[in-house]
This record gives C-alpha cells, sequence and structure tokens, in this order.
C-alpha cells in the first residue's frame, strides 16, 4: 500500500486541487474519528452526514453530493480510508519508541542542567534557604564557601525529603 502522501495525487481527480484538499482533510479527521468501524460503514456513516446536512440546506461539501453514486468515489474512498487506517497502525506501532525517545532526551536535558548549576555558585536565595531548612530541622550546616549550585540543591533535598517521609508514616 502507498503511503498516503503519494495516494492523495492519485484520488478524486475530478474536483479541484482546493475542494479535494478541503475534503480529505475532513476525510482523514472523519476515519479516525470512526476507526472502530469497518471501512464500509465509516463510508455509509459519511453519506447519512453528508446527505443529512445537505437536507438541512448546511453541506459541509456540496460539490461532492452529485458524485455519491459514483463508484469511483467510493473507491477512492476506500483506498483513502486504508491508508488513513495503516497510517494509525504505523503511529501506534511508533508509540514505545517516540516514548523511549522522549524519555531520554528528558534524562539528557536534566544531566545538562545539573552540569550547568555544578559550575555556578549558588543563589543568594538559596543560601538563605538552606541556612533556614538547617536551623528548622536541627541539621548542622555545611561549608558552602565553594559549594556550587547543584550541591546545595542536593544538600536542602536530603534535609527535606526525609522529613517529608516521616511525616507520611504518621
Amino acid at each position: 500500500m502507498p503511503n498516503i502522501y503519494s495516494l492523495k495525487q492519485n484520488l478524486f481527480l475530478y474536483l479541484t486541487p482546493r475542494q479535494k484538499s478541503q475534503l480529505l482533510s475532513y476525510l482523514k479527521s472523519f476515519v479516525k474519528k470512526y476507526s472502530n468501524l469497518s471501512i464500509d460503514d465509516i463510508f455509509d456513516k459519511f453519506i447519512e452526514e453528508e446527505n443529512y446536512y445537505f437536507e438541512i440546506e448546511n453541506p459541509h461539501f456540496e460539490f461532492i453530493i452529485e458524485y455519491f453514486e459514483n463508484e469511483d468515489f467510493y473507491k477512492d474512498f476506500k483506498l483513502f480510508a486504508q491508508a488513513v487506517f495503516e497510517e494509525l497502525k504505523y503511529k501506534e506501532a511508533q508509540k514505545p519508541v517516540i516514548e523511549a525517545q522522549k524519555a531520554k532526551m528528558r534524562e539528557f536535558r536534566k544531566k545538562a542542567q545539573d552540569f550547568k548549576m555544578s559550575k555556578m555558585k549558588p543563589t543568594k536565595k538559596q543560601l538563605f534557604y538552606y541556612e533556614k531548612v538547617t536551623k528548622a530541622h536541627g541539621v548542622p550546616m555545611k561549608d558552602v564557601t565553594n559549594a556550587s549550585r547543584l550541591e546545595l540543591r542536593d544538600w536542602i533535598m536530603e534535609i527535606i525529603e526525609p522529613a517529608e517521609e516521616l511525616q507520611e508514616d504518621d
């Protein structure tokens, strides 16, 4: 089965490029919306909806009403719907790979941020907060003269996290 992009060029040749673009865009979302149905059921539902909108004089695509009985329209619709189903299946198969890539990138950004923080001096707010946390928890302060932002953040977390765990146990 050819991919959806090369397939678009060969479908609905009796429509203008603008009409074709509008129709294919709508059909793609329509097929995705009803992906739990078979292609024939989706086609029937599409025809039913378009006829309904035509009857109430508010059609989405008044230019295709005349093609509903045409066999070429059905064939083109079926080919396009199959291509959309295959695209959905492909995207579903790629989901674990993409999630793994996202997780690796998050980890990489965290390491880059930690490296950057390890080279920077702590802020005044961070020093003040560290001082307050150590006094509040009765923990002796470590020497902060040559400490980095990363070290200070880790020291603060060492003090706060055990205190939070004790509160949760109560």
